[in-house]
């Protein structure tokens, strides 16, 4: 019997002399031309039909299983995600309370737009973002809508006048 480990894309681990290096092991990702993917078409948890054997070997530690299918291969694949360890965590904001933030709202969300310039919001056209105070945002439920400055700043440029006089030149010929 082969071991499907060698033909799943998965990371794995590597440490040599069996020795940790800082608090986690170097990883090694296989190159995007060796990887294949496999669909995963049944993401199922623990207790629904299919994970019955699994919760019976795994018990608490099973998080869910999943079934996925690699075309290439013509193989469905079985895997599990399994709970190895827990420790007590004190989650930390992400910005601070007086902290200005990027909150998307579309443009027919009047009603969102409405409470974020009643709380005090200002529109920033070149990030094409309002911009309001952390606490505020949290206050009013809209931490989902925050924008990360990367994702904002590149697909969301700032207009330069770099090009306007050889298209305007380009235009009147």
């Amino acid at each position: 019997m082969t071991s499907v480990l060698s033909h799943l894309p998965l990371s794995y681990a590597v440490a040599p002399h069996g020795r940790r290096r800082g608090s986690v092991f170097a990883v090694h990702e296989p190159p995007p031309a060796a990887r294949r993917a496999a669909e995963v078409r049944l993401h199922l948890k623990p207790g629904q039909k299919g994970t019955k054997q699994l919760l019976a070997q795994y018990g608490d530690r099973l998080i869910c299983v999943r079934y996925r299918y690699d075309v290439q291969r013509k193989k469905r694949l079985k895997t599990v995600e399994l709970l190895v360890a827990e420790r007590d965590w004190e989650p930390r904001p992400r910005f601070a309370d007086d902290q200005v933030v990027g909150l998307r709202v579309a443009f027919a969300d009047v009603t969102v737009r409405a409470q974020v310039k009643q709380a005090g919001g200002t529109w920033n056209p070149e990030r094409r973002v309002w911009l309001l105070r952390y606490d505020r945002v949290v206050a009013l439920g809209l931490t989902n809508r925050i924008a990360d400055e990367s994702a904002s700043t590149r697909r969301c440029p700032a207009p330069t006048g770099e090009h306007l006089h050889a298209d305007a030149h380009a235009a009147s010929r």
